[in-house]
């Protein structure tokens, strides 16, 4: 599988757009984007092989502050301890809110109901991390082209490098198993057999974690498939734009409540996903999420913007409205210029972030006017304490 997974980031809609359902499509060689997105999970969700403990694959590989932060970059032992971080999005938005600053926070922190999140009912004091991973070749590609630092990516934009990222890379977002309990108003042994679970320390305490979304990219082609997969007992995981996924749900189609923030069920799998699933010899835990659509073009078939957001990436952790929100076109602006200068402007408004094809103008560095220079789609470099060298 030539694929990355990559930071989920997922943005705006212009007001003549209507809602509609998440997107997906054929790929050129006949194969539907929903089918690659089950590929991947499945792929991600075997079980590691660890004698140590039950990690699961994307555990085993390379998390953002392995590349970025750590000097020098590390591919990390099999029994690394897993390690959250404030919400990507809020940090590639410059979100003012201490919360999301790195030298500030001390846990990280999911929004309060707010604009995007009002009624989700998610506990206002509750804990919701986030942890990218990368796979080897991807980290590989990154280490030896430099793109772990800021000098790295000042010399990349000196000589002129085109980014082509050859793999995976993956978003996931954590909240502790009593805190999903208190939002689900279920006992805390029903979270467990109803999300993957596993464990963190958080303020020095070490904390039962659930894993509610994850988001993944895969580098089928050149702009990508992008694909969010959500809890089945996530409230909202449906709403504005519904889910939709025509591989591996029994009920392909399923329309967004009238109500927001309320439960949609369970989403049955079809036998050909099941085969899939079971052949991996994945955990039975993992049945229970629900793929909520997958988008590999940034306009549809009549010229609108394609949209696709979890529940919990974009509204519940970074106040950015689903209907508002397109993974590949946030992607599209990951970019660097000059001195590893990071390109945030056309994400400095949550509120009215961009959908649709990429605007030129906001490619371009407004202190030089030189043309930013495209990361593929990779927003790992938001990292405010990406490292110096």
């Amino acid at each position: 599988m030539r694929g990355a997974f990559s930071i989920g980031l997922l943005l705006s809609l212009s007001g003549l757009v209507q809602p509609g359902y998440a997107q997906g499509a054929f790929l050129p060689w006949g194969q539907h984007s929903d089918m690659v997105a089950w590929e991947g999970f499945t792929q991600i969700t075997a079980p590691a092989g660890n004698p140590k403990g039950k990690k699961v694959k994307f555990e085993t590989w390379a998390s953002d502050e392995d590349i970025y932060v750590k000097s020098p970059a590390q591919w990390p032992s099999v029994d690394a301890p897993k390690v959250l971080q404030p919400s990507a999005l809020a940090r590639a938005s410059m979100r003012s809110d201490a919360v999301f600053r790195p030298f500030a926070f001390t846990k990280p922190q999911g929004l309060p109901p707010g604009t995007a999140a009002a009624g989700s009912t998610f506990p206002p004091g509750g804990c919701i991390g986030e942890e990218v991973r990368r796979n080897w070749a991807s980290f590989q590609y990154i280490v030896s082209n430099g793109l772990d630092s800021r000098a790295g990516l000042g010399k990349a934009f000196a000589s002129g490098l085109k980014v082509d990222l050859p793999a995976d890379a993956i978003e996931f977002n954590w909240a502790s198993v009593a805190d999903v309990a208190k939002w689900l108003g279920v006992d805390a042994g029903v979270i467990r057999g109803h999300y993957y679970t596993s464990s963190t320390t958080i303020a020095g305490v070490s904390t039962e974690i659930a894993l509610l979304s994850f988001h993944i990219s895969s580098k089928q082609v050149k702009n990508w498939v992008w694909s969010d997969f959500e809890g089945a007992m996530n409230p909202g995981r449906c709403d504005f734009i519904g889910c939709r996924d025509s591989f591996g749900a029994a009920n392909a189609s399923v329309t967004p409540n009238p109500d927001p923030n309320r439960p949609y069920g369970d989403c049955p799998k079809t036998p050909a996903l099941k085969a899939m699933l079971e052949s991996a010899g994945t955990d039975a835990v993992w049945q229970n999420y629900c793929l909520k659509g997958t988008q590999v073009t940034f306009l549809d078939e009549n010229g609108k913007p394609t949209l696709l957001g979890s529940s919990v990436i974009e509204p519940l952790n970074a106040n950015v409205p689903i209907l508002k929100s397109s993974c590949i076109t946030c992607h599209g602006y990951a970019s660097f210029g000059e001195n590893g200068k990071i390109n945030f402007f056309a994400l400095l408004d949550s509120a009215n972030s961009p959908t649709g094809n990429i605007d030129p103008s906001h490619m371009i560095d407004p202190a030089n006017k030189k043309n930013f220079t495209s990361n593929d789609f990779m927003w790992g470099i938001s990292l405010f304490n990406l490292k110096a060298q």
